[in-house]
């Protein structure tokens, strides 16, 4: 059973109905002189019975759940809700806080369901149910305090608090749930005696999308509470905003790439690690190096090669064995900890192909991806969601897991804003009857389920047809999906080019170190024409709850709304671009605010997942516009007309692999001196090309002759 339970709260409107008018918090903030005042009313939560069998016996636990909030979730300890969000203040500023709780209300005879974070996506994995009994017969609260306050984190130029308020103390011993239904924090903020610079937000370089998990986004906080601004952001940064590190025998390809993304306007530069050195502290500092100069552009990096050409680091100690990753590539600094959280200053990527063959069939996959994408208007509506319904021993129709709800939460939002989003899901059980929170199957969703031969050959179907977008949520391993099965001797079947870019979210997918010839499901589908062009995948082990969040912050990057923004006035932002490593570092930025007191466990994912491929590869949302291009010799000038410029368009001039000029246009007629484009020597019969992009527009070149 699963029932709603008022808190009490004061604040609501008259006459105000939690299951009619919504049960998530209601979040007001006010920016004052010195001050962040935070009011977050909390309407009530649901109650449900959730049975478990612990060393034998059953056990007949509540689950505590409040819609679109998330968890304090440590290891066989009660799983209570715990609301998070960031909180910009000013950089150079000290602060401290103060907590006030409204009148409490109490639940008795209470067994509050523990946190599972040892649950796995691995399917070889055997699980054991996570019940701290000493932890259960301690006769105090739990947590200690209502609110946590951690960091300053720097995020996407935002100097950021992570507030955590959990509106429930638990007394396990005596089974009582005490709830609050008001909780107050006020922030005061004040100019530090011994401040550090910060990384300075520039304009050209923000992202904006990081703003849908905060509760203050709006820039110049500093004039809001009345701090003494940083010093003015320089007007230019330098550099290239993309560098790509690559093997020597894959310079050719790596070139190739290099030459692509300019001409499509980003700037790019490639670097061969024999001049960096081919270790991982050699590797970190050549980056942090490029990446710390306060003026430096950089926020993209590529390694193209494989582990044993470019090397990867290894990280022992997590919560499922040793990890492998290139996380920490992107990053200011080093985990000092197994609970320090770092967060990137840039997006990484990797290609882990071996040979010059190899890595020219990625690039070609890229470079069609983003210049010629597909002219048919459906495929920019199609969406693939594939998914388990796991209801093991003792089946009792309740889902293990929130496999196939995390997809429709998402699926709704997407269904909403015109997808035909087919799912493709499969279950253990032929009669599902309840979600993991205790919510009903819809009977749409049962009669979607499938036996497994036909999933997979729907799979196989949809990538040969081609999808935006395939999330998968379940159990993996390295040979590809376990439910529903999705192989690599399946994509042999797939001869299609239509591209499609997956979002796999399991264990070990995207495992890029195995050894010899051997490859992962995620290498072997970034090769394949009509395969992923780049690709999100785990190199190990990940855990379940987390990738429940992961996947919907993915989506939530690109088309923003899957995931509530508070106050509910926010405004929300997709991701800048839609390039896939800020897409994924976006992702990796929710998981502090979806879960509290799990560092390790975040930490982790942290350095698991990665982009297999380029991190600057731009997801088509919808059907890309096609801008009508001219441009003509005009005595000493080259005339250049745009039908429309829109924000973000970038013109380039080449002469063969020579960029002569780029520009970012604010209107749509450009001169340029010829001057300004000659090059010595220039051949009498010369011809340039010029082309053009923008954001959610098709590539545009064309040749004149000057």
């Amino acid at each position: 059973m699963r029932e709603f339970k008022s808190l009490n709260p004061a604040g609501l409107p008259e006459g105000f109905d939690a299951e009619i008018y919504g049960e998530e918090p209601i979040v007001k903030v006010e920016e004052s002189k010195g001050r962040i005042f935070i009011s977050y009313i909390f309407p009530g939560f649901y109650l449900s019975d959730d049975s478990q069998d612990v060393e034998g016996e059953r056990v007949s636990f509540k689950q505590v759940d409040i819609p679109k909030v998330g968890f304090l979730s440590e290891s066989g300890k009660p799983l209570l809700p715990s609301f998070g969000r960031y909180v910009q203040i000013p950089f150079n500023c000290d602060f401290k806080f103060t907590v006030k709780k409204g009148e409490p209300i109490q639940f008795d005879d209470v067994l509050v369901l523990p946190a599972q974070e040892k649950l796995t996506d691995n399917a070889e994995q055997e699980h054991a149910f996570e019940y701290d009994r000493d932890f259960y017969s301690r006769d105090e609260l739990y947590p200690s305090d209502v609110v946590e306050v951690t960091g300053p984190f720097e995020i996407d130029g935002y100097n950021a608090l992570l507030i955590h308020v959990r509106p429930f103390q638990y007394n396990p011993a005596k089974r009582k749930l005490i709830g609050y239904g008001n909780i107050v924090v006020d922030i005061q903020v004040m100019p530090a005696k011994k401040g550090s610079a910060g990384y300075p937000f520039h304009p050209e370089l923000d992202r904006e999308v990081y703003g849908n998990l905060f509760l203050n986004p709006r820039r110049r906080i500093e004039e809001r509470l009345g701090i003494e601004p940083r010093p003015p952001v320089p007007p230019i940064p330098s550099g290239p905003e993309f560098l790509i590190i690559y093997h020597d025998t894959l310079r050719d390809a790596a070139e190739k790439l290099a030459k692509w993304k300019n001409m499509r306007g980003l700037l790019t530069e490639t670097v061969s690690i024999s001049e960096i050195g081919n270790s991982v502290n050699e590797i970190k500092t050549y980056i942090r190096r490029r990446r710390g100069f306060l003026l430096s552009r950089l926020r993209y990096v590529l390694l193209f090669g494989d582990v044993d050409m470019i090397a990867s680091e290894t990280i022992s100690g997590g919560p499922f064995g040793s990890n492998i990753t290139d996380y920490y590539y992107s990053t200011p600094r080093d985990a000092t900890s197994s609970a320090d959280l770092v967060l990137p200053w840039l997006s990484i990527g990797r290609i882990p192909v071996r040979t010059l063959e190899e890595g020219m069939d990625v690039v070609d996959q890229i470079i069609r991806y983003e210049k010629n994408p597909p002219c048919d208007p459906e495929y920019y509506r199609r969406m693939t969601f594939a998914a388990y319904f796991q209801d093991n021993y003792p089946q009792d129709g309740r889902a293990d897991r929130k496999y196939i709800k995390t997809l429709e939460d998402i699926r709704e939002r997407m269904v909403m804003l015109g997808f035909d989003v087919e799912r493709v899901y499969v279950s253990n059980n032929p009669n599902p009857q309840f979600y993991r929170d205790g919510t009903p199957v819809p009977q749409e969703v049962r009669d979607s389920i499938v036996d497994a031969d036909t999933a997979t050959g729907m799979l196989i179907s949809a990538t040969a047809e081609g999808q935006l977008i395939i999330g998968h949520r379940d159990h993996g391993g390295p040979d590809g999906w376990s439910h529903p099965s999705f192989k690599k001797s399946h994509l042999d079947a797939i001869t299609s080019e239509y591209p499609t870019i997956f979002f796999s979210i399991n264990c070990l997918t995207g495992k890029f170190d195995l050894a010899g010839p051997t490859e992962s499901f995620a290498e072997k589908i970034l090769r394949m024409k009509g395969g992923a062009p780049s690709l999100i995948a785990a190199s190990r082990a990940s855990g379940t709850w987390r990738n429940d969040s992961l996947i919907k912050a993915l989506f939530d990057a690109v088309w923003a709304g899957v995931l509530p923004t508070f106050p509910g006035s926010t405004a929300s932002y997709p991701v800048k671009y839609n390039r896939l490593g800020d897409i994924l570092n976006y992702a990796k930025s929710y998981l502090p605010v979806a879960h509290s007191g799990d560092n390790e466990g975040i930490k982790d994912h942290f350095e698991i997942y990665h982009v297999i491929g380029d991190p600057t590869i731009e997801l088509w949302k919808a059907n890309p516009i096609t801008i009508d291009i001219q441009a003509v010799k005009r005595g000493t000038y080259l005339d250049i007309t745009l039908s429309s410029c829109p924000k973000g368009s970038v013109i380039t001039v080449w002469y063969r692999d020579k960029m002569l000029k780029r520009i970012e246009p604010s209107s749509t007629h450009i001169r340029i001196p010829l001057r300004e484009i000659m090059i010595t020597p220039f051949p009498p019969r010369r011809i340039v090309s010029v082309c053009f992009k923008a954001p959610a527009h098709r590539f545009r070149q064309i040749n004149v002759r000057i």
